[in-house]
């Protein structure tokens, strides 16, 4: 008899530490889910600026190849008279 209470008492301090693991792995994952989304979020920001200093490049490169364009031809026309 003694024998069946202590084996009920490990098996309900086991089930005990194994729900606290458990508490433990689902606070963890709850956590983690939340780095996420707000690495996600931080990232999401970094791309749009990315994306908007990609564009400013591209509105700078246009206007100096026009300003190049103009300097070739006004070299052009120089050379050519």
């Amino acid at each position: 008899m003694l024998e069946k209470e202590n084996s009920k008492e490990e098996l309900a301090a086991l089930i005990t530490e194994m729900n606290e693991l458990l508490n433990e792995i689902k606070e963890e994952q709850q956590n983690l889910k939340k780095d996420v989304a707000q690495n996600h979020k931080v990232n999401m920001q970094k791309f749009a600026k990315l994306l908007e200093y990609d564009e400013i490049c591209d509105m700078t490169n246009t206007i100096f190849e026009r300003r190049l364009a103009s300097i070739e031809k006004l070299l052009y026309d120089v050379f050519k008279s």
